[in-house]
């Protein structure tokens, strides 16, 4: 569709938005705008409003959705994130197609290396479908069958390292200083961060954290744009406790998954209390207003009420549960 478009920019916005269409197609269609958005034929005032009205043209349930919410997040439109948030509350959007918010945000700041494009141009007919079953030879298809017995393999010995190994004393020490462990972090104070999981498991999961433009490349966004350092510190807890970690389902240890993640909500709990009162913040909304990045307040709250009162750890439920509930009342829920 992209290569045989003949400038009826009307046309494809009429198409988009019939719900009569097959909803692929419609996708489809928006991709091709997309593409003709950084080719610089669609003015990014007109996208975005055209963006808008699909979102909140009230239809049911459809691909079409996860096309608008792939178009915002490649076209970093960090603005437009509470178009996709509304389209995850309203059901709109499935989040097998994009991942839940979190990893929309990620996706927003994120920059691929290699194909920024949403359509290809000239499109190669035989490289798309060479690796198709049906123009493959048999020895091809053998071959195939043995790299995916070795990839499996190879997950599933991943999948049983441990998150969390032990560092020997004459290691590299994991803070990267090129010491040896036992001659620089093996005898220093240990955090709140270091008696909930060891420095590698977290930098495990912040490599998917985006990057938040220490140094800056011209033409991108970054976290430090939007959010201050204290609010970025705090949703990189939230991140750490929250975040889906890679791993098959039936291998994890939900126990121990569960007490890691209350672990790191209760600090961030306490980093929330201190900055809302800082900053004079008198409800939910307007902390998420002004300081959520990944995650809500009700929720990642919520979340740790959830886990606090199965733990049966009282002390920890009542402290939240209080500040939750005023909170809450002073939002008018």
């Amino acid at each position: 569709m992209y290569n045989t478009y003949n400038g009826d920019m009307e046309l494809l916005k009429n198409a988009a938005l019939n719900s009569h269409i097959d909803e692929y197609v419609r996708s489809g269609l928006i991709d091709v705008m997309g593409q003709l958005y950084l080719d610089g034929s669609l003015d990014e005032k007109a996208w975005k409003t055209f963006i808008a009205e699909g979102v909140h043209s009230g239809q049911e349930y459809s691909y079409f959705y996860a096309g608008l919410a792939d178009a915002i997040c490649q076209c970093h439109f960090a603005e437009m994130l509470p178009e996709i948030r509304y389209m995850l509350d309203n059901d709109l959007l499935d989040e097998m197609a994009m991942g839940k918010y979190d990893s929309c945000v990620d996706c927003m700041f994120e920059y691929r290396k290699h194909d920024d494009r949403f359509c290809k141009s000239p499109v190669n007919t035989i490289n798309m479908l060479k690796h198709w079953a049906m123009f493959q030879d048999e020895s091809s298809e053998k071959e195939g069958q043995e790299r995916l017995r070795e990839l499996k393999k190879s997950l599933l010995l991943e999948s049983r390292k441990s998150s969390d190994p032990k560092v020997g004393r004459n290691d590299p020490c994991p803070c990267g200083s090129g010491k040896k462990y036992k001659f620089c972090c093996m005898n220093k104070p240990a955090s709140p961060l270091d008696s909930i999981e060891s420095a590698l498991g977290r930098d495990k999961v912040l490599q998917r954290y985006p990057y938040t433009g220490e140094d800056r490349q011209e033409g991108r966004i970054y976290l430090r744009d939007y959010f201050d350092s204290e609010s970025i510190e705090i949703d990189k807890i939230l991140y750490l406790g929250l975040m889906e970690r890679p791993g098959y389902i039936w291998l994890r240890d939900e126990e121990k998954e569960e007490k890691r993640c209350q672990g790191y909500l209760s600090l961030a709990f306490e980093m929330f209390i201190e900055k809302a009162e800082k900053e004079n913040i008198q409800n939910f909304e307007e902390y998420d207003q002004r300081f959520s990045i990944h995650y809500f307040c009700e929720e990642w709250m919520g979340e740790l009420l959830r886990l606090s009162k199965k733990e049966r750890n009282d002390e920890l439920y009542r402290r939240v549960n209080k500040y939750f509930q005023e909170m809450r009342n002073m939002s008018g829920s």
